[in-house]
């Protein structure tokens, strides 16, 4: 896992570079997808909870500084998804090699549902109520959607990231 967190690190730069840049502009629905949240569940998927941590941390606390939120609320909403992904990861639950094709697109659409629901909440509690602009229904089937779709394809350069640790002990 140690020679997997540089990597994890400069992928996790990369996607907070595409969130704030590409994404952040695109809007569907009204709804930006978030995928500074996607990318650690999909790294919890993978089984390594501290790398699936590092990244959402990582990525959350980068994404917070140049957003107007709450600090360290996008990085606590990804710690969360990490650690549930990392706990479904670690049963091989999400694993993409045996497990059934579909179980995890609906993982990252749990994921996804779940994320601006937590968000908003996580908001309302740091007394920040400028979150709720807007549909909360929308935002969690957007993200839900997209999630769905982009589980699998993220969640393969999670593991083939997090299995460069591996293949350097061997």
């Amino acid at each position: 896992m140690s020679r997997a967190i540089i990597p994890a690190t400069i992928v996790t730069l990369i996607i907070v570079a595409l969130q704030l840049e590409v994404l952040s502009t695109l809007r569907f629905s009204g709804v930006v997808v978030m995928l500074v949240w996607l990318w650690p569940l999909a790294m919890g998927l993978t089984g390594f909870t501290s790398l699936a941590l590092w990244v959402a941390l990582v990525g959350g606390v980068l994404f917070d500084t140049h957003s107007t939120t709450p600090f360290g609320l996008t990085a606590i909403v990804g710690i969360i998804l990490a650690y549930g992904a990392s706990r479904l990861g670690r049963e091989g639950i999400g694993d993409l090699d045996s497990a059934a094709i579909w179980v995890t697109p609906v993982i990252g659409a749990v994921g996804g549902f779940a994320a601006p629901l937590l968000y908003t909440f996580g908001g309302a509690f740091a007394l920040n109520f400028g979150l709720w602009r807007g549909s909360l229904l929308t935002m969690m089937v957007v993200n839900a959607f997209a999630f769905l779709l982009l589980a699998r394809p993220v969640t393969r350069i999670a593991k083939v990231l997090s299995n460069v640790g591996d293949r350097a002990r061997r």
